[in-house]
C-alpha cells in the first residue's frame, strides 16, 4: 500500500497499520468541517490523518467538491 489516494506515493514505516481512503464530497465548508473534525479525532487519539488532499471541483456540478484523505483508525476500547 504505496500509493494514497492521491497518488503522492506516501510509504508507511509501519507496514501493519491498515489505512482508510476516504474520498469526502461535499461542499467546500462542510470539506473543511469533516477535516477539522478528523483533527480533533486524532487529538483524541482515535485516528491518525496520514494526509488530507485539496479541495478539487467535482465535475458537472457547482455545488459540490471533493477531498481525499488517508487515515489510519486505532482500536478503541468497549467501555462496557
Amino acid at each position: 500500500m504505496r500509493e494514497t489516494a492521491t497518488g503522492a506515493g506516501l510509504f508507511l514505516q509501519e507496514p501493519e497499520k491498515e489505512v482508510s481512503k476516504v474520498r469526502v464530497q461535499s461542499t467546500p465548508t462542510e470539506i473543511d468541517n469533516f477535516h477539522r473534525f478528523l483533527e480533533k479525532c486524532q487529538e483524541l487519539g482515535l485516528c491518525e490523518v496520514l494526509n488530507f488532499s485539496a479541495t478539487f471541483p467535482n465535475i458537472g456540478t457547482r455545488r459540490y467538491y471533493r477531498a481525499y484523505c488517508d487515515i489510519v483508525v486505532k482500536e478503541v476500547a468497549d467501555n462496557e
